[in-house]
């Protein structure tokens, strides 16, 4: 799974884009006021932040140490007192239990086979409480498909991206992004395409909804693919 070394330092900024209400309101309508929330794959801890600030305890988990420094001056700065886990998602083991798990941004399409997603879905389990819910998404295969051949350029202030997006087999999308500035950084990871069904262990989760792209339902068209889930 990527650590994004080089990329954490200006992931705020490339990832501007990205309307973190959509996620806020998505975990807001499915969880209890007040929740005890984990977010796996926290990143900059943005998303945590907008938590804690609407009153959910919201601790974060990352792999990358870069990444939760970011967490924790964000938290900080907004006087935030929460934990910062990092860990990797498939393999984690902490001393408290939850009463939700968040992973989001197509962040299960970045393990790279079935057998770490389940480590994670497992790790998952063991975290939270009786009747916790664990929420998160993947990209359809339609998005996977779309996405091939894809270009995307900006520039900045201080500093420009590529980011080209590449299907090398059906499951597999190639990310391959430069970043200039005073130095040139490279980054490149893969997304992998899951079948829901070959993911959920209904033995030990319920599904309680499965939602493309913030809506009500589900279509053959929809880009992102959106689960709640219910610990057995």
């Amino acid at each position: 799974m990527n650590e994004y070394k080089n990329f954490s330092y200006y992931f705020d900024q490339i990832m501007e884009c990205i309307d973190y209400n959509e996620w806020l309101y998505f975990t807001e309508e499915n969880v209890k006021e007040h929740s005890k929330i984990l977010d796996l794959a926290c990143g900059s801890g943005l998303l945590a932040m907008l938590l804690n600030i609407d009153g959910y305890q919201t601790d974060g988990l990352d792999l990358s140490s870069d990444m939760i420094s970011l967490a924790n001056d964000r938290f900080k700065g907004n006087h935030i007192n929460r934990r910062l886990f990092e860990a990797d998602m498939t393999d984690f083991s902490l001393d408290e239990k939850y009463d939700v798990v968040t992973c989001y941004f197509d962040s299960i399409n970045h393990l790279e086979s079935l057998d770490l997603v389940r480590k994670c879905f497992n790790c998952v389990y063991e975290t939270l409480n009786e009747g916790g819910l664990f929420l998160f998404d993947v990209f359809s295969k339609s998005k996977y498909e779309e996405m091939n051949d894809v270009e995307l350029k900006e520039d900045f202030d201080d500093f420009s991206y590529t980011w080209k997006m590449t299907l090398k087999q059906p499951n597999i999308l190639e990310h391959d992004i430069v970043i200039t500035s005073e130095d040139t950084y490279h980054e490149q990871y893969n997304e992998y395409f899951y079948e829901l069904n070959d993911i959920i262990d209904k033995n030990k989760f319920e599904i309680i909804k499965i939602v493309g792209d913030f809506n009500n339902d589900l279509s053959a068209e929809d880009e992102r693919i959106l689960v709640v889930l219910k610990k057995r």
